[in-house]
Formats: C-alpha cells, structure tokens, sequence
C-alpha cells in the first residue's frame, strides 16, 4: 500500500523541465556580530552600550531553473527585534545569534552621550554585503597605534568629485579592511610589532588614502627605531590628510592631523640627525596651528641637542611669545643662555620659569612634573648665582630646591658646598648630612663633610686627632671615587691620621667648591 502512495504522489508531480524550482527563503540564519569601539583619544571606549534594532530582512527571490539561478531581491519589513550588548575594558564587542537582515545601530558612551548612528547588513561572513564587524574610532591617532573602522575618514558634508571616489574605493574594500584591521588588533594585543606593520603595508595597498594607516604605521616603525621609514609613512600621510582640505567641513580635523604627522616626522628627522629638515617641519607646524609654542619648542629642543645654540634661543623666545605661561619653555631658554655663557639672562628665564612653575602648582598642587620641573629651575638658578659669586643669595634657591626636588641629594650637595665656600662649616655639615643620606654614593659630600671634621682636629700626645666620623667619610670618597679629582688630597689626610708628628699640625685648606660642577 505504501508503494502506490509513493508511486501516486510522484505521478503529480511535474517534469523539472516544465517549471522552475522555487528555493526556500535566505534570510533565515544567524551571525556573530563583533567590534571595537574608541575613544577621542584613541582609548578604548569602555563600558558603551551597542543596540541593534532589526528594521529589514532581505528576501532574494532565488529561483533556479535548468538555465541559471535568479535572484530578485527584495527588503522586508523587520522584525523589530532588539539586541544589546555593552564594551568590554578593551573597547570589545560581540554578540552571538543574531538574524540575519538590516539593522539600525546606536551606540551610547557610559555617560549617555551619543557616540555612532549608522546601518548594516548582517548575514553570511562570506558575502561582501554584509558587515558583521563594526569598528569605530573617534580619535584623531595622534601617537598610539590605533587604526580605525571600516568607516571612511572623511566627514559629512557636500564632497567634491575626489573626496567622493575616495569613498567609494573605501566601500570598495571596507570588507577585506576590516578583517585586516581585525587582525591588526589581535597583533597589537600580542605586541607582535612585526606582524602589525605587515597589516598595515597590507591596509595601505587596499586604501592608499587613508592617513591613519600611515599614522600608526610610522608610529610603530619609530617604536622599532627605523626612523628613516617612519619619516617617510608620516611624510604620506601629510599629503593624504592634506586631501581633506579641500571640504570646508573637514578643516579643522584635517589641520590636526597634519599638524600631529609634520610633528611627528620632524620627530624622526630629530632623531636621524636631520636637524635642519626637523625645524623646517617644526615651523611648517607652528604656521598651521592656532598654537604654535608646542612647535617652535620642540625645534628649540632639536636644535640645543645638536649644539646650535643661538638658533634655539630664538625658538625658545617664540615659544615664550606664544604661550607665556608654561615653565618649561623658560627652562629650556635658560640653559640655552648659560651655554653661550648670558648668566644673567639665564637667570631671568630661570626666574620667570620658577614663577610660571608655582602659578601651575598654585591650580594643581598634585602636578609631580611641574614640581619637579620647578625643583631642577631652583637648582640651576642657584648654580648660576655661585657663577656669579653672589653666594648668600644662592642658598635661598639651594634650599628651595632641595625640598621638591625629584633627586634632593644634588641641591642638598650644592647648598652643602655653598655653605662650605662662605665658611660657614656649622651650616655646611648638616647639608651635606642631607645629601648623604639622600644619596650614600655621592664621594663630594663625603669629602666637604671629611674635610670640615678634619679642619676641627687637635693635636694630642703627638698625633693628630679628629672628630668621629672623620676617617669614615676619607674612606667613602675613595670608596666610590678612588681616582676622583679629589683623591690625591684625601689619602694625603689619611696619611696625616696615621704618622706622628711634633709640629703644630697643619690643615688643609681645600680649594673653594664650585656647586656648578655637579
């Protein structure tokens, strides 16, 4: 009986041949939706809720007869079902099962400020229309390595007839880029450097435009210190971002991020010995930006670093000029103008640094860098006044320094040495006490303090006696500088302890110490 059922049921069929086969449906399915999300700063966006809303599913009309297969594709209206997920500390995202179609995406930063608006096609990995990654970078990349999405890079608004070719050749291969980028990621988690700068050669044969590609490409070569190539990748990726220009909409991010490239080239040049090339970049920096004091500093830097002094000099007033109030532009000028020998001019920088210094601390008490910077000022402001012979005005910024200084031995030494030149050995001991303590390996303060207690001995029962502490500190010196400029006069101490002599003993009398030296 079961034999006819089958035997009747392919009688109603029809031959192949007379009609097309109807497939089933293709927007049945599932997919793993996955991401990165940063922030302006290039961080990663912790904590950002994704939400994606089904608003359409595809429905391609397959049809297939003996000729060929048909698709007629048509957008159905969504089901409206909603998924959510939220960024992991790595900015991460991923999110299993969900159904195929088109989605409407909303990302909100943890404060519940609106991040990205956009739409996607989930379905197979494996057709080009769809995007089941989703990357999204805010920041600019101005020195870390962070590539951005799939996203083009240039902003809404009218395009010109370039700009739009640039887009469509970045839709082009936003799939293959996205993998890439994927892949980038996974190698700058791993640190494989290497491996990264092989992505991005890669990126960059499939998107030539995109100056964030060269951006952490040179990044990444200057981390490997190959500086001759990673001025070259900074050096395209001025003339790509220069592109952007062109769209009114776009300038102010574009000057940004040409301003962070040139910078980062003169950088490389800097470091290379290309001295020249690096200040040209420096100064076609400052002229792009409406702050150019970082700029002209920074070429103030390159310059004093390859002994072109006076040339820093100017480059440092114009940093002055630009932006008055950062104290590090005052310390640079300083030591500037102690090198061609301008004491007193370095000691106004100096000055006008230290009070730039506190005016910044007065806002920020907890800005270790600013006291330190403020307590190595102090430090050089009293070398200077020793170089000037004014020695009691020197132990105020002596003393200063020394109770913000991030290494307090060296303005403890210098008041140490200061007071011992004033010969006034009272105040000199404990200073070098100071400095001792602060650093146990610093011979010269052994050798003031040894030469202070020896100056104090008597001569008793045909010796020389002197103080505890005497001998202790002759033997440091030589412990730690054993062929210091001050050895010969310490073993000729030593030598004095241990003889017998019948004559009123002489002491030494140490030339005065220049605290400068240190």
């Amino acid at each position: 009986m079961k034999s006819c059922c089958l035997i009747l049921i392919a009688l109603l069929l029809p031959p192949q041949h007379l009609i097309a086969m109807v497939l089933p449906p293709q927007h049945w399915g599932v997919a793993t939706v996955s991401g990165r999300i940063l922030d302006r700063e290039g961080n990663p966006l912790v904590g950002a809720e994704i939400v994606y809303k089904n608003v359409g599913i595809v429905d391609r009309h397959m049809r297939k007869d003996p000729a060929a297969r048909v698709e007629t594709p048509t957008v159905m209206e969504g089901t409206g079902r909603v998924y959510k997920v939220k960024t992991d500390k790595k900015g991460a995202f991923v999110m299993i099962g969900v159904d195929y179609g088109v989605y409407e995406i909303e990302i909100t930063a943890s404060d519940g400020s609106h991040v990205y608006s956009g739409k996607k096609n989930i379905g197979e990995d494996s057709d080009i229309n769809v995007h089941n990654i989703l990357n999204v970078d805010l920041s600019t990349a101005t020195r870390e390595p962070v590539v951005p999405g799939g996203e083009t890079n240039l902003a809404a608004g009218k395009k010109t007839k370039e700009q739009l070719e640039l887009i469509r050749q970045e839709n082009s291969n936003a799939a293959k880029i996205n993998r890439l980028i994927s892949r980038f990621h996974t190698a700058m988690e791993l640190e494989a450097w290497g491996s990264a700068i092989d992505l991005l050669q890669q990126l960059i044969v499939l998107d030539r435009n995109r100056w964030e590609f060269y951006q952490n490409l040179g990044t990444l070569q200057m981390r490997q210190m190959r500086y001759q190539e990673a001025a070259e990748s900074f050096a395209r990726g001025v003339e790509v971002a220069e592109k952007i220009l062109a769209n009114p909409s776009d300038t102010d991010r574009a000057l940004k991020n040409v301003i962070d490239l040139l910078l980062a080239e003169a950088d490389c040049d800097n470091r290379i010995d290309k001295v020249d090339e690096a200040v040209a970049l420096y100064d076609k920096a400052a002229a792009l930006s409406t702050q150019p004091a970082t700029s002209h500093y920074l070429a103030c830097n390159a310059l004093m670093n390859h002994g072109k002094t006076e040339a820093a000099i100017e480059k440092c007033s114009q940093a002055i000029a630009d932006d008055p109030t950062q104290w590090e532009y005052y310390q640079a000028l300083g030591g500037a103008l102690n090198n061609v020998n301008k004491q007193s001019d370095a000691l106004q920088a100096y000055e006008k640094g230290v009070a730039a210094a506190r005016k910044i601390l007065e806002e920020k008490p907890d800005s270790g860098r600013t006291k330190t910077g403020l307590g190595q000022m102090l430090n050089a402001e009293g070398n200077l006044l020793v170089q000037l012979k004014k020695y009691d005005e020197a132990i105020g910024p002596f003393t200063q320094a020394s109770e913000m200084a991030a290494y307090p031995a060296l303005p403890y030494f210098n008041l140490c040495a200061t007071y011992y030149n004033l010969k006034r050995e009272q105040e000199a001991l404990p200073a070098c006490e100071r400095a001792i303590s602060s650093d146990p390996s610093m011979a010269d303060a052994y050798y003031i303090k040894a030469s202070i207690l020896f100056g104090q001995g008597t001569l008793e029962h045909g010796k020389y006696v002197v103080p505890p502490g005497t001998s202790e500190s002759l033997n440091k010196y030589l412990e730690y500088a054993p062929f210091g400029e001050r050895a010969a006069a310490v073993r000729s101490m030593i030598d004095k302890l241990n003889e017998e002599i019948d004559f009123k003993a002489q002491t030494p009398t140490p030339t005065p110490y220049n605290p400068a030296r240190k």
